[in-house]
């Protein structure tokens, strides 16, 4: 081997080099792609759960509505809202609030700051509408509530903390990561062997031939590469020596 040859990088390190770098993006784009699926999928079913629970509430409201109840008057929603703030800890505020996005009745505070967006999501939607606000570390899921002639009466908010999707989000990552980065080790170090594998006589071919090109004396050589090259050098060398003749 030549010092101009072994100076350079072998060629199937350098193939193996940027088999690696694709099957590292490949992997990581993958990676990041699953956790947005999972973390999108966690936050859905979390909405879905304290949607169902929402549902309940307002098909209560609206029943003692639709008997002349206004919901200070319903007697079942205080143990309803207690119930649920006891079964599920998450929930930070599970009520009744008015058109205007002021709590009527329920458990647990209201976040003041939220109530701005809860009125215009209620004087947007439709009598029978569904609503989601989000904020810092709290989500909520918003039913408006329609009274008996087709108008609006408030909404039944639920105001959970959404910590929970992001803990299970970190987690997912961090399993991701630790996967992503075995798979990345692993594909490396057999694009490397592979390329290694592939190119090993090619490799040691275009060194030989590239020693020819270098002056160094080989002997005969049957592989095609060296041997066109051996013979294109002893073809040129004789040139010069005509030519050399000619002169003198």
């Amino acid at each position: 081997m030549t010092p101009s040859s072994s100076s350079r990088l072998p060629l199937w390190f350098r193939i193996g080099g940027l088999l690696a770098l694709v099957i590292a993006f490949v992997v990581a784009l993958l990676s990041f792609l699953n956790y947005a699926n999972f973390r999108k999928t966690v936050q859905g079913l979390h909405e879905t759960r304290y949607l169902v629970l929402g549902k309940d509430i307002r098909q209560t409201v609206e029943a003692g509505l639709s008997l002349g109840l206004t919901p200070e008057q319903n007697a079942r929603l205080p143990l309803l809202f207690k119930e649920l703030q006891s079964a599920w800890p998450a929930i930070r505020y599970a009520g009744v609030v008015n058109t205007a996005a002021q709590p009527i009745l329920g458990a647990g505070q209201a976040a003041k700051e939220g109530r701005a967006s809860w009125h215009e999501r209620i004087q947007a939607g439709t009598p029978d509408g569904i609503w989601h606000w989000r904020a810092d570390h709290e989500s909520a899921v918003g039913l408006t509530i329609a009274d008996n002639f087709g108008g609006k009466a408030g909404a039944v908010v639920i105001v959970y903390d959404d910590r929970e999707v992001a803990a299970a989000a970190s987690t997912m990552a961090t399993q991701l990561m630790w996967r992503a980065l075995g798979v990345m080790l692993a594909a490396s170090v057999l694009a490397w062997l592979g390329a290694w594998w592939l190119t090993r006589a090619l490799a040691a071919e275009l060194d030989a031939a590239e020693a020819v090109l270098d002056g160094h004396p080989l002997p005969p050589d049957e592989r095609p590469l060296v041997a066109e090259t051996q013979a294109f050098v002893a073809a040129v060398q004789q040139a010069e020596q005509r030519m050399a003749g000619a002169a003198q």
